[in-house]
Order: C-alpha cells, then structure tokens, then sequence
C-alpha cells in the first residue's frame, strides 16, 4: 500500500498497537470463554449426573470357572 511518508508511519504505528492489542484481546477473550464454557458444561453435567447416580460396585473381581485351571498347561 502505497501512503504519503506522514500517514505511512500513523499507519505503521496504529498496525504494531492493533497486532499487541489483538494479542491481548484474543487471549481474555478465549480464557473467558474456555473457563465459562467448559464450567457451564461441568455444572450441567454434575447437576444431570446426580439425577442418574448409581451405586458403585463393591469390587470388579470376577471368579474364575474352575474347569479353566488346565487350560494353561498346553497355550501353544
């Protein structure tokens, strides 16, 4: 772009602000909306997960059937 020498160097200026302030502005903007958005979907699945709550096992050990215990002797 081709400016006179006085409005080039405004030009220049104002481009360097404008980049910083972006950079600033970009990062406030997408921290509000990380912490907002993602707090928000974390409330809402806390509240509907209290709704749905199901008891906890007590352990996940499963008992082995005992006609499997030779079933190793001859694997290959």
């Amino acid at each position: 772009m081709r400016l006179p020498k006085p409005i080039q160097a405004v030009y220049d200026a104002w481009m360097k602000f404008s980049h910083v302030l972006g950079r600033i502005m970009s990062f406030i903007l997408l921290s509000i909306l990380w912490i907002v958005g993602f707090g928000f979907y974390g409330i809402v699945m806390k509240i509907v997960g209290l709704f749905r709550r199901e008891h906890p096992q007590d352990s996940y050990w499963v008992d082995v059937p005992t006609k499997i215990k030779n079933d190793m002797k001859h694997q290959f």
